[in-house]
């Protein structure tokens, strides 16, 4: 039987990966900055259980959406 993230430790990471957009913006060619965030995104949602899935999946969307395909950063207050 597999060990999956709670909702709880999943949100965390993805407010870390949140977190680290600037970072990611600093050193990561604009060109590839979706598959960098797709990769973590995937990589999260492989370790959560399949019902919560979907919720997480929208999180992760929303700042795909926010910042335009990372065309631009998040704004202070997203």
């Amino acid at each position: 039987m597999p060990t999956y993230l709670t909702p709880f430790e999943a949100n965390v990471l993805v407010d870390a990966i949140q977190a680290s957009l600037p970072a990611m913006y600093a050193t990561v060619e604009p060109s590839d900055r979706q598959e960098a965030f797709a990769a973590e995104a995937n990589a999260i949602l492989e370790l959560v259980e399949p019902e919560h899935q979907v919720a997480l999946f929208e999180r992760l969307e929303s700042i795909v959406l926010l910042t335009g395909g990372f065309e631009r950063p998040l704004a202070a207050n997203d």
